[in-house]
């Protein structure tokens, strides 16, 4: 871990990209939209067009909603996709597969089916990401149960900072089938993609964001109640009350200090200042 984390100082990096993706929101704009409004659609489509058609159609839900959200963050930075490294991070990778893979090999072992099962593995959306974009940078999954976004969100940081790099964080998690709701309670599919890299490089900021490891827990940030619901049990949500932060900041208001578990006996403080060259 870098020094600066460990040491517990503050960290600053610069936020450049973002994306987000519901059945309640297709982007960043539209999540502003809703936020201002309070008005949300039910059902939005997904539309990972950077994915090949013909690869497309082998792959599942949590890689597409993945590879939209990352695109929208490239997009909206100004980042080639094959430039920036990138963190994938789900608490339960997919459920949907999951669960057919344990029903097959309980009934049909035999019928498995092979691209269900290659699409199986924690680190999919990684893989299909590098061939749609044909990067070769590094790529790595992370997974720590309620505490994978926050895991992910430091993992993301510690490794700008380190490598003086632009880094791309991914946060997805699915609804859960019914056979595990009782483990994962995540009622409807998100995804978020933020852009980090270091304010020394010289790119637009949307916001500066700084970071500060603490040794205490705390409980988790409150979404605000039309967004409560429908995601306050999706594990891979954890990190919307930044995005909720940060429309409160373009409108020109004073954003607060954000305090996310990072894990049953740490913190991590997230504080969001202006953006700028």
């Amino acid at each position: 871990m870098h020094r600066l984390f460990l040491e517990s100082e503050m960290t600053r990096l610069a936020l450049v990209g973002l994306g987000i993706w519901s059945p309640a929101f297709a982007n960043w704009q539209a999540f502003t939209t809703g936020l201002v409004s309070r008005k949300w659609p039910i059902d939005v489509a997904l539309q990972p067009n950077l994915i090949p058609s013909r690869e497309r159609r082998r792959a599942p839900q949590l890689v597409k909603m993945a590879v939209e959200v990352m695109d929208q963050a490239c997009t909206m930075a100004g980042l080639k996709p094959d430039d920036v490294a990138t963190v994938f991070s789900s608490a339960m990778g997919d459920m949907q597969i999951t669960d057919y893979v344990c029903a097959a090999l309980a009934q049909t072992p035999k019928l498995i089916s092979p691209t269900r099962f290659h699409n199986s593995v924690h680190n999919a959306a990684p893989g299909y990401w590098s061939i749609a974009t044909g990067s070769f940078s590094p790529a790595n999954a992370v997974s720590a149960f309620q505490y994978t976004s926050t895991m992910a969100f430091l993992e993301a940081a510690i490794q700008a900072t380190e490598e003086d790099t632009p880094v791309l964080l991914v946060t997805q998690e699915l609804a859960a089938p019914p056979v595990l709701m009782d483990i994962c309670p995540s009622k409807n599919h998100f995804s978020s993609a933020f852009l980090l890299i270091p304010p020394a490089m010289t790119k637009r900021a949307i916001c500066t964001l700084e970071f500060k490891v603490r040794g205490e827990n705390c409980e988790w940030p409150e979404l605000p109640p039309d967004l409560q619901e429908p995601f306050a049990s999706n594990m891979s949500a954890r990190l919307l009350p930044i995005m909720v932060e940060l429309v409160t900041l373009q409108k020109g208001e004073a954003p607060r200090s954000l305090t996310f578990p990072l894990s049953a006996f740490s913190s991590l403080d997230v504080t969001l200042g202006p953006g700028g060259q």
